[in-house]
């Protein structure tokens, strides 16, 4: 099971959860949930059917911390077991009942039985700086990424110790954020269905690996030119699997504009449309340089109920679990500095008297994608 975004824990106290999606880079604080101010690493998602958010599990000292972000409650309960820590590596076993949690170098890693409240203890981790691994989809395995030196690494709970080396200099080493004491770790590993391997170190730097096949490449390579953004805060675990992504991911953000021009209602299906002039400058959001854009996408919230759509002419449209992907289609040269206005109809179902007369279109962006 897989949603579109991914969780990660940030803040090494007080930590927050935030909602990835690793196509648009798009990163929002989930406001419900409230920080914990212990603070906690090794997390995992269990998850609960395709329409539902999964429960985050995560370990703070000798407790096993419970998120529901639908429902917005934050539980701890002290497990029977487990030692005080510190952990760093956290998954859900692909069953969904057990957490498995490694910490210090020579010390037990722990199955946590999410149910029961107990810990078994297994093999120790064995040395190095990773902070995160993930169960590949397809043949079952931890996998997980060494920080100082970018090695992919095979994780055996049943090995002694667990961690080997499976190839070399993969990934570039990790970098720390802006927090005191930040670590330069890989803090966040996820798969997508098909078995591409998603790392991002302490500070938000995504890098992609195709582990699709047997044959695993020499480089990894990382996503766009920006990082995840949780300003100078640390990245310190995460969890979750997505859908395999519909269009190449890019962080590489460029000013977008909205105009609303107008609401009307919608017979079938019975609702409101509502229609926006979005109006892209070939200028990078984050630096306010000014550069060519060749191909280039936006994005933005829409709602899953059925129905919904975007509409745009020159442009291609996909909607996947809530958000929407306008995409160029071929070479739509932007010269520096300059903007092009794309008109965009967005239908939303519902009873037109109770739906707003603007649409929010929270969520919107816009990315320069690689030309080539």
């Amino acid at each position: 099971m897989a949603h579109r975004k991914v969780y990660l824990a940030v803040g090494r106290t007080g930590t927050r959860i935030y909602r990835f999606d690793p196509i648009d880079g798009d990163t929002r604080v989930v406001d419900n949930v409230a920080p914990y101010e212990s603070g906690y690493t090794a997390m995992g998602a269990q998850y609960r059917g395709d329409d539902q958010e999964p429960l985050l599990l995560a370990v703070s000292g000798n407790k096993l911390i419970t998120i529901d972000v639908a429902a917005g409650t934050l539980k701890d309960q002290v497990i029977d077991g487990l030692p005080k820590g510190p952990w760093f590596d956290g998954a859900m076993d692909p069953d969904g009942k057990s957490l498995f949690v490694a910490g210090n170098p020579d010390t037990p890693s722990y199955a946590i039985d999410v149910a029961a409240g107990r810990a078994t203890p297994r093999n120790s981790p064995g040395g190095g700086r990773w902070d995160d691994f993930a169960y590949h989809p397809k043949d079952g395995r931890l996998y997980s990424v060494e920080g100082d030196n970018g090695d992919l690494l095979l994780i055996d709970p049943g090995r002694q110790p667990t961690k080997t080396v499976l190839k070399a200099g993969v990934f570039p080493p990790a970098q720390a954020s802006g927090a005191a004491g930040s670590r330069k770790a890989y803090a966040a590993t996820f798969f997508d269905q098909d078995g591409n391997f998603y790392a991002v170190d302490s500070a938000g730097n995504v890098n992609h690996l195709d582990m699709t096949t047997a044959k695993i490449p020499d480089h990894s390579q990382r996503i766009g030119r920006g990082r995840v953004p949780v300003d100078d805060l640390e990245i310190v675990n995460g969890a979750g699997r997505i859908t395999p992504l519909p269009v190449p991911p890019s962080y590489d953000e460029i000013v977008v504009t909205k105009k609303f021009k107008g609401t009307w209602e919608n017979g079938e299906p019975r609702g409101r449309v509502y229609s926006f002039d979005l109006t892209l400058t070939a200028v990078s959001k984050d630096s306010g340089t000014a550069e060519d854009v060749r191909k280039f996408r936006i994005s933005f919230d829409l709602p899953t109920a059925k129905g919904a759509k975007a509409e745009a002419s020159g442009v291609d449209v996909i909607a996947q679990d809530g958000k929407a992907y306008l995409s160029s289609v071929g070479d739509q040269f932007l010269a520096a500095g300059t903007s092009r206005t794309i008109t965009v109809l967005i239908t939303v179902p519902g009873d037109p008297t109770h739906l707003p007369r603007e649409y929010p279109l929270d969520g919107l962006r816009a990315t320069r994608l690689l030309s080539h």
